[in-house]
């Protein structure tokens, strides 16, 4: 059994971390400060006024008048990843850094297997290292399933918690996307 804590928009998150009073607002990230740098994530605020990574700051400007801009920040990102990273091994002897804002755990061996009430017993689990990734600003979504690639898929479905039994049914589900 595996767990995967995927933190969503991870850049932002990670450069928001000390102003969260910002997460409400219409907010860009952008690569760099030049003329012709794009907008690489944005807040649910500024997704709101129409604007999406790939534009020009000018571009995000003109669809929202109070749009905000931070700098990406690789040692910001790195500082988030270790955030993740400690969140999970307190609960957890195996881990693995997989990507940026991607953790994977392996949970053998974890007392909350073994509880009558498995599918209660992992979501309070989760619930609790949601709440710890919580305090540093950080939103993350749990996935738990048998193979780390399932738990993945499962925690970067929409909710917040996902423990899949049954993966054939939740494949099913899954919302497909044609690029």
């Amino acid at each position: 059994m595996f767990a995967v804590f995927f933190i969503p928009k991870f850049s932002l998150q990670a450069a928001l971390r000390h102003e969260a009073h910002l997460r409400d607002t219409p907010v860009a990230l952008v690569d760099d400060d030049s003329a012709k740098s794009k907008v690489w994530q944005v807040t649910a605020a500024a997704e709101t006024f129409g604007v999406s990574p790939g534009m020009t700051p000018t571009q995000a400007k003109a669809r929202c008048e109070k749009m905000a801009f931070r700098l990406r920040s690789i040692p910001q990102e790195e500082a988030a990843q270790e955030v993740l990273l400690e969140c999970a091994y307190q609960s957890a002897a195996y881990i693995e850094s997989t990507a940026s804002g991607l953790c994977t755990v392996d949970l053998r061996g974890l007392p909350v297997l073994k509880a009558d009430q498995r599918s209660e017993a992992l979501a309070l689990w989760a619930e609790n290292l949601r709440t710890r990734l919580d305090h540093f600003h950080l939103e993350a979504q749990i996935g738990i399933a048998g193979t780390p690639a399932l738990a993945a898929q499962a925690a970067q479905a929409t909710a917040r918690f996902c423990y899949v039994t049954k993966p054939t049914e939740f494949w099913e589900k899954l919302p497909l996307q044609r690029r």
